[in-house]
C-alpha cells in the first residue's frame, strides 16, 4: 500500500488534534455553563430563604400566605418545617412530608441537588387530608423532578423552624440542551473550517518545496549549473533551499574537478603510451642490430616505469578521495626520516647540495612510508623547479611537527601557491620542468590523512619553503 503524502498525514494529524481540542472545549463549556447556572440558582435561593426567614421573624410564627408571591408555580417552591419535623408551610406540588430530614438539612446549607418525590393520592377514608391542596398539587406538577435546594434555620417567636427553598433544574437543563444543539452544529463546522484552513496553509507552505522538487528533477550532469528556487521568506524552507544550493555548488565543483582529473590523467597517460608505442613500432619495423634494440627496450622500460608510477599515484589519490588511505602508524624520528630521504634522493640531486638541518629529538606518530613519500615529493619538486642548495629541516610547535624543504631560486608565485597542491597543477614559466603534476597533490593527501596540512610559501631572501605539517600525537 502506498503511504499517504506529507500533506495528508499532517492534515490528518491536525484534524485529529483539533477534534480532541474542540471536544474537550465543548465539554468544558458545557460543564462551565452548568456550574454558572447552578451558582446563580444558589444565590437566588439564598435570597429567597433570607426573605422567608425575615417574614417568619417579623410575624412571629408561620401564618397562611407567608410565601405568597415568592414562588413561581411549577418551578420554585418553599417548605417550612416545625421543630417536631412537621410541615407547617409547603408550596403547591410538594409532598405532604418534609423534603429533607434533619441530617440532609445540615448538608443543604450550601446547596444540594435532590430528586423531588412524586405526590401520592390519599385513600378515600383519609379524613385529615386537605383535598383542595391535593388537587392543586396534582394539577400543577413541577416541570422537573430534579431540584436545587438550600436549607436555613431560623428562630421565630421562641420556636426554631427549618426553611427550605428550592427551584427545579428545568431552566438549567433547557440551557444545557440548547448549548448541546449549538455545539453539535458549531463544533463540526469549526473542525471542518480549521482543517480546511490548515490544509490550505500547509499547501501554501509546501508549494516552495514542490517548486524545488521539480527543479531538482531537471538537474543532471549536463545542467548542473542550475540551482533550486529559494523563497524570500527566510524561514526553514528558505534555509533548506540555501543549504541544498550550497551542496549543489560543492557537487558541481567536485564534478568539475573529477572531469579535469580525468582529462589531465588521460593527457598524462597518453604521452608515455605514445612514446612506448613509437619505440616498439620502431624496433619492429625492420631488422636492427642488438644495440638499437636494447636502447629501444630501455626507452620502453623507462616509459613503462613512468606509467607504473603514474598509476600508483592515481591509485593513491583515488584512495585519498574515498577516505581509504590506510596508515600504519609508528613513532618516527624526524631527523632520521629526513636523513633517509636525503640519502635516497642524493643521486637525483647531482652536484647540488642536499643537506639536513633538523632539530634532534623530535618524534611524531605517522606512517613512515607515506611520510617518506611525501617528503621525497617535496625534495623532487625543489630539485626540479628550484635552484641552489636544498635544505631539509624540522620544527615542533603547539603539538605539531613541521617537516620543511627549502630551496633557493625565483620563488613561488603567490597565485600558483594557492593551487599548487591541486592535481596536475603546473607552475608558471619561471619554474618550468617535467612531472605528472601529482607530486604536491600526494603531499597534501598524506598530510590530510595524518590530520595535518601542506603549505608552499616564499622563503626570505629568495626561494621557496614547502612544509608538511602533521600532529605530533595520533588522534584520540
Amino acid at each position: 500500500m502506498r503511504r499517504p503524502g506529507v500533506r495528508l498525514r499532517v492534515a490528518g494529524a491536525f484534524a485529529l488534534a483539533m477534534a480532541v481540542l474542540l471536544t474537550v472545549a465543548g465539554f468544558a463549556i458545557r460543564a462551565g455553563l452548568r456550574d454558572e447556572i447552578t451558582g446563580a440558582t444558589d444565590e437566588t435561593l439564598e435570597t429567597r430563604a433570607t426573605a422567608v426567614a425575615r417574614l417568619l421573624v417579623d410575624r412571629g410564627r408561620p401564618l397562611p400566605g407567608l410565601t405568597d408571591g415568592l414562588d413561581d408555580p411549577g418551578e420554585t417552591f418553599t417548605q417550612v418545617i416545625g421543630p417536631g419535623g412537621e410541615v407547617v408551610i409547603s408550596s403547591p406540588g410538594l409532598p405532604r412530608g418534609p423534603l429533607l430530614d434533619a441530617a440532609r438539612r445540615d448538608e443543604a446549607t450550601e446547596g444540594m441537588t435532590i430528586r423531588l418525590p412524586v405526590p401520592v393520592e390519599p385513600d378515600e377514608g383519609d379524613e385529615d387530608v386537605d383535598r383542595d391542596a391535593l388537587e392543586e398539587t396534582v394539577e400543577e406538577p413541577f416541570e422537573s423532578d430534579r431540584a436545587r435546594v438550600i436549607a436555613r434555620t431560623v428562630e421565630a417567636g421562641g420556636t426554631t423552624y427549618a426553611v427550605i427553598t428550592g427551584a427545579t433544574l428545568e431552566d438549567r437543563e433547557d440551557a444545557v440542551r440548547a448549548l448541546d444543539r449549538v455545539l453539535l452544529i458549531a463544533l463540526p463546522l469549526s473542525l471542518l473550517g480549521a482543517t480546511l484552513a490548515g490544509w490550505f496553509a500547509l499547501v501554501a507552505a509546501l508549494r516552495p518545496v514542490e517548486r524545488m522538487r521539480r527543479r531538482a528533477a531537471r538537474i543532471s550532469d549536463r545542467s548542473f549549473s542550475e540551482r533550486l528556487p529559494v523563497p524570500g521568506t527566510n524561514d526553514e524552507i528558505a534555509r533548506l533551499g540555501h543549504t541544498l544550493n550550497e551542496m549543489l555548488d560543492r557537487l558541481e565543483r567536485a564534478l568539475e574537478a573529477e572531469r579535469a582529473f580525468a582529462a589531465d590523467a588521460s593527457h598524462e597517460l597518453r604521452t608515455p603510451l605514445a612514446v612506448l608505442r613509437g619505440e616498439l613500432e620502431l624496433a619492429l619495423r625492420r631488422e636492427r642490430p642488438p644495440e638499437e634494440l636494447r636502447a629501444a627496450l630501455e626507452a620502453a622500460l623507462a616509459e613503462t616505469l613512468r606509467l607504473s608510477a603514474l598509476a600508483d599515484d592515481l591509485l593513491l589519490m583515488a584512495r585519498s578521495d574515498a577516505g581509504q588511505l590506510e596508515l600504519r602508524r609508528e613513532w618516527i624520528d624526524a631527523q632520521e626520516e629526513l636523513e633517509a630521504v636525503a640519502a635516497r634522493l642524493g643521486p637525483l640531486a647531482g652536484d647540488r647540495p642536499l643537506a639536513v638541518e633538523a632539530a634532534p629529538g623530535i618524534r611524531f606518530s605517522g606512517d613512515a612510508a607515506r611520510i617518506g613519500q611525501a617528503v621525497g615529493n617535496l625534495v623532487e619538486n625543489a630539485l626540479r623547479h628550484g635552484a641552489g642548495p636544498v635544505v631539509l629541516g624540522s620544527a615542533q610547535e603547539n603539538g605539531t611537527v613541521a617537516l620543511t624543504v627549502a630551496d633557493r631560486g625565483p620563488g613561488v608565485d603567490p597565485a600558483f601557491a594557492r593551487r599548487a597542491f591541486e592535481r596536475f597543477s603546473r607552475p608558471d614559466a619561471a619554474r618550468t620542468g617535467d612531472g605528472s603534476g601529482l607530486g604536491l597533490a600526494i603531499v597534501r593527501a598524506v598530510a590530510v590523512a595524518h590530520g595535518g596540512e601542506a603549505r608552499l610559501e616564499p622563503r626570505e631572501g629568495g626561494g621557496t619553503v614547502a612544509s608538511l605539517i602533521v600532529p605530533s600525537s595520533p588522534p584520540s
